[in-house]
C-alpha cells in the first residue's frame, strides 16, 4: 500500500493544477501531502521522523477577489504508535484490563471529501490581487472515511465514516500568468474519537490521555493553474482584471497596463501621435513657443504668432496703431489718423479722407477732392443774368462768374468735365429761343475759359424752352425757366 502511495505523491508532485481566477472561475488542482495524527494514544503533530504521503484533487470556483469556494478529495495514509506507553498504561484501569504490551498504534487509510470556504488576503484590501505571495485562510465541512488496523487493541481491521470538519491556512505563489504553487497546512477533525481505535473519554486509567476528538494535521503542497481563457474584451492581449484601459482600439500596440504605447512620454498614445517620437502637447507634437501652431508648421517657431501669419506675430506695417490682421487700411501713409478699422478718418462721410479732402468738414465728390462743388455752383448760376434778349453777360455778373473759377480752377488736374447749360422760357418762337440759349450758355463757357480754366474741360448746351422747371403761364414760373446751369460730371 505505501509504494502505491509513494508513486502517487511523486506524480502529484509534479503534475500541473489549475487556480481559478476572475478570468477564468473554475480550477482544478493536484496537491502532494503528509498527514500526521494526535488522539488518545499520542501527538505526532510536527513529528516529521515518519513520512505518510497522500494526494489530494482540488476543484475551485472563484466568488469574488477575497472568496473562493473549493472541492476537495484526498487520500492518505496515517499511522502512529505509542512504544512508550505515555498515556497511562501501566495505572490500571482500561489499560491494564488489555493486559497489553506498552505499545499501542494503528495503521490505517484515511479518505476525506469536504466543501470549503477559502478567503483570500491578495484581495487588494491586505495585498494586491496580484501580488507573489498571497496568503489565506479556509474552512469547511465533509466527510471522512478510515479503513484502520489496529495493534494490540481490536486485534483486527475496521472501518469508519463521520462527518469532518476542516480548518487551515497557507501560502499561494504565483509563478506566472496563470500556474501558482500553493503551500498549505490544514486539521481534519472528523468529530469522533474512534479512528485511532481507542476512546477513552470516559474510560478509567487513562486520565493522561487527549480525550477530545482524534484530528489530523495535513501538509500540502500543490500547483495551480487555470482552465479558461481570459477575459480581453479589447483584445489587446492584457486580461480585463489588469487592464486599465480597457477600451484600446483594435491593433494598438500596448504596455503591460493594456495602455497603448506612448513611445515619447508625453500623454498622447502613438496612434494618436503625429509625433510620436518628440514629447509634445498639440496632437502630440512640440510647440516650443506656445502659440498653438506645431513646430514643424511655425515660421516663428520661437515666439508666439498667430494661426493666419503661420505661427508668426502679428504687426503693423503702416504704423497707425492697428495691427494688420485687423487693419481693413494696411496701407495708410504715416501719421495720418485712423479709426478702429485702421483706415483714415472721413469726417463729412463722402468718402474721400481727411487727409485728402480739400473741404473734409463738407461732403464732396472725388472729383473736385471731396469739396460739394456742385451745389456752390447750382447756387453761383442762379446769380448769372443777361442783357434783355441778348446774350452779353450783365456786369454783376461777372463777379459770381470770378467765384466760380475760384471754385473749380483748384480742381483743374481732377478728371471732371464741366457742362454750362442755358434754357429760356416759352415766350418768343421756339427756333428763336433755342439760338439765344445756346449763345448765352456759350458766353458763360468763353468767360470761365478767359478765366483759366481748360477749355477741353468745359463745353456749353442750349436747350431753349425745351427743359421748363415750372410753370410758363406766370411770370414768376417763366422767371425760374429763364436759367444757366453749372455742371460737373
Amino acid at each position: 500500500m505505501k509504494r502505491i502511495s509513494l508513486t502517487v505523491a511523486f506524480m502529484a508532485l509534479f503534475a500541473i493544477g489549475f487556480a481559478q481566477t476572475a478570468d477564468s472561475k473554475w480550477n482544478i488542482g493536484l496537491h502532494m501531502t503528509q498527514t500526521e495524527y494526535r488522539g488518545d494514544l499520542g501527538n505526532g503533530f510536527f513529528d516529521f521522523d515518519d513520512f505518510d504521503p497522500g494526494v489530494m484533487l482540488n476543484v475551485g470556483y472563484y466568488l469574488s477577489p477575497t472568496f473562493d469556494l473549493n472541492a476537495r478529495f484526498g487520500y492518505a495514509e496515517v499511522d502512529y504508535t505509542d512504544e512508550n506507553g505515555t498515556y497511562g498504561v501501566g495505572n490500571g484501569g482500561y489499560a491494564d484490563l488489555l493486559n497489553s504490551p506498552r505499545s499501542w498504534g494503528f495503521d490505517g487509510n484515511l479518505w476525506n471529501a469536504s466543501l470549503n470556504l477559502k478567503l483570500k488576503f491578495n484581495n487588494g484590501w491586505f495585498f494586491s490581487e496580484d501580488a507573489i505571495v498571497g496568503p489565506f485562510i479556509n474552512g469547511g465541512v465533509g466527510m471522512t472515511y478510515m479503513d484502520v488496523d489496529h495493534q494490540r487493541i481490536y486485534g483486527q481491521s475496521k472501518e469508519y465514516s463521520n462527518l469532518a470538519l476542516n480548518y487551515g491556512g497557507g501560502f499561494n505563489i504565483r509563478l506566472g500568468e496563470r500556474l501558482n504553487m500553493v503551500l498549505e497546512a490544514n486539521v481534519i477533525n472528523p468529530t469522533t474519537d474512534v479512528y485511532d481505535g481507542v476512546d477513552v473519554s470516559s474510560a478509567p486509567g487513562w486520565e493522561g490521555a487527549d480525550k477530545s476528538d482524534d484530528r489530523f494535521l495535513q501538509y500540502s503542497v500543490g500547483f495551480t493553474y487555470n482552465l479558461g481563457a481570459k477575459q480581453d474584451s479589447d483584445g489587446d492581449g492584457v486580461a480585463d482584471r489588469k487592464d486599465k484601459c480597457p477600451n484600446t482600439p483594435i491593433g494598438v500596440a500596448v504596455d503591460e497596463d493594456g495602455c497603448p504605447i506612448d513611445t515619447d512620454g508625453d500623454g498622447v498614445p502613438d496612434y494618436m501621435d503625429k509625433c510620436p517620437k518628440e514629447p509634445g502637447t498639440i496632437n502630440g507634437c512640440p510647440d516650443i513657443d506656445g502659440d498653438g501652431i506645431i513646430d514643424s508648421e511655425d515660421k516663428c517657431p520661437k515666439v508666439a504668432g498667430l494661426k493666419e501669419l503661420q505661427g508668426c506675430p502679428d504687426s503693423d506695417d503702416d504704423k497707425d496703431g492697428v495691427l494688420n490682421l485687423q487693419d481693413k487700411c494696411p496701407n495708410t501713409p504715416v501719421g495720418v489718423e485712423v479709426d478702429k478699422d485702421g483706415c483714415p478718418i472721413d469726417t463729412d462721410g463722402d468718402g474721400i479722407a481727411d487727409y485728402l479732402d480739400k473741404c473734409p468738414n463738407e461732403a464732396g465728390p472725388a472729383k473736385t477732392q471731396g469739396c460739394p462743388v456742385q451745389d456752390q455752383l447750382n447756387e453761383f448760376a442762379k446769380q448769372i443774368y443777361f442783357n434783355f434778349d441778348k446774350a452779353t453777360l450783365k456786369t454783376e455778373s461777372f463777379i459770381v462768374l470770378d467765384k466760380v473759377v475760384e471754385l473749380i480752377k483748384p480742381h483743374s488736374d481732377q478728371d471732371f468735365k464741366i457742362i454750362v447749360k442755358g434754357h429760356t422760357d416759352s415766350k418768343g418762337n421756339d427756333a428763336y429761343n433755342q439760338k439765344l440759349s445756346e449763345r448765352r450758355a456759350a458766353s458763360v463757357r468763353d468767360y470761365l475759359v478767359k478765366k483759366g480754366i481748360d477749355a477741353s474741360k468745359i463745353r456749353s448746351i442750349g436747350y431753349g424752352e425745351t427743359q421748363p422747371i415750372a410753370t410758363n403761364d406766370t411770370a414768376e414760373g417763366r422767371a425760374q425757366n429763364r436759367r444757366t446751369e453749372i455742371v460737373v460730371e
